[in-house]
């Protein structure tokens, strides 16, 4: 049989029509191929996909033109917005009230604040400016010329009569009177023990230690407990004494002790209720002033829980 022939048209050439064999046309072909893979035809097909790119993407930034016309400055950005915030404490005018309630003004118009009132018009003053629907504690502040101040007294009308103190008492029955009193425990060795298990707890079963001096040594055994809680006995607040009868009466709860503010001269100190009488409030005065010493007192006021103040004339006590 004779060879096969094969036309093989090229676009490319100007001739129409290329008369070879099959292995001839496969060469051509291969050549072809060549072509397209080489540099040149790499760099145009790359050429094309960045054209088709583009279309896609538009323009870049860098080269779109500003159309010609007056330049615009740009506008400046507003400043960031601080939020101030509200002060903890409001800063008030020198010589301002600290109380801006309406009953506190009202109840302090009634007060001449350069005028010292003597003490029974001080008295009655408090129950005019009181602002509180409640019965408020009757509070006096001395000056006193003495920084490190402090004793006891035994104020006719007791301040403090809400809870009754329970006592513990180191010492033989003999010594004593009231055996039969409920707020009284009668102590021995066995009481020691029973503190230092935790049976008997201060401030809990008891409030008020007091000791002869021959029970002391044995008492140092429970005096980490006592100690802390201010309950060890001591010869400075009468708790050790051999009369243990005077001692019981100034641990009642008519006997008041004061001290002074330990960075100024100042005593803070109470007087009773608003619901007690005039009279009483009048005698618990003059029972602590004299207490004190009226030669140690410099300037006092008297006022109510949440009222304003009272000046007091010293020479009317």
């Amino acid at each position: 049989m004779g060879t096969t022939r094969i036309k093989v048209i090229d676009l490319s050439s100007g001739e129409q029509e290329i008369k070879t064999s099959r292995k001839h046309a496969e060469k051509l072909t291969g050549v072809a191929k060549i072509k397209a893979t080489g540099p040149e035809g790499t760099l145009a097909r790359r050429g094309e996909k960045r054209e088709k790119e583009e279309v896609i993407k538009g323009p870049k930034e860098s080269e779109v033109k500003t159309t010609s016309g007056p330049s615009v400055p740009p506008k400046p950005s507003a400043p960031p917005v601080i939020k101030k915030q509200s002060p903890s404490v409001v800063a008030r005018k020198p010589g301002s009230l600290h109380h801006l309630g309406q009953k506190y003004l009202s109840a302090n118009q009634l007060i001449d604040k350069n005028k010292l009132y003597p003490a029974r018009e001080a008295i009655g003053l408090l129950f005019k400016t009181s602002p509180t629907h409640f019965d408020p504690t009757i509070e006096i502040h001395l000056n006193v010329t003495d920084k490190n101040m402090r004793g006891n007294v035994n104020l006719p009308h007791a301040v403090n009569t809400k809870k009754q103190k329970k006592i513990l008492i180191f010492a033989s029955q003999s010594a004593t009177t009231p055996k039969t009193d409920n707020q009284i425990i009668w102590a021995n060795e066995k009481t020691i023990d029973e503190i230092d298990s935790g049976k008997l707890k201060p401030n809990r079963d008891f409030d008020i230690v007091i000791a002869q001096p021959k029970y002391m040594p044995q008492l140092a055994k429970v005096a980490k407990i006592l100690g802390p809680r201010g309950l060890m006995p001591n010869p400075k607040n009468n708790t050790v004494t051999e009369n243990v009868a005077s001692a019981l009466e100034s641990a009642s709860g008519t006997t008041f002790e004061y001290k002074s503010d330990p960075s100024a001269p100042i005593i803070h100190t109470k007087l009773g209720k608003l619901s007690y009488k005039p009279e009483q409030l009048e005698e618990n005065l003059k029972t602590l002033f004299f207490a004190i010493g009226p030669n140690k007192i410099k300037k006092a006021v008297i006022k109510s829980t949440m009222s304003p103040a009272i000046k007091l004339d010293l020479s009317s006590i």
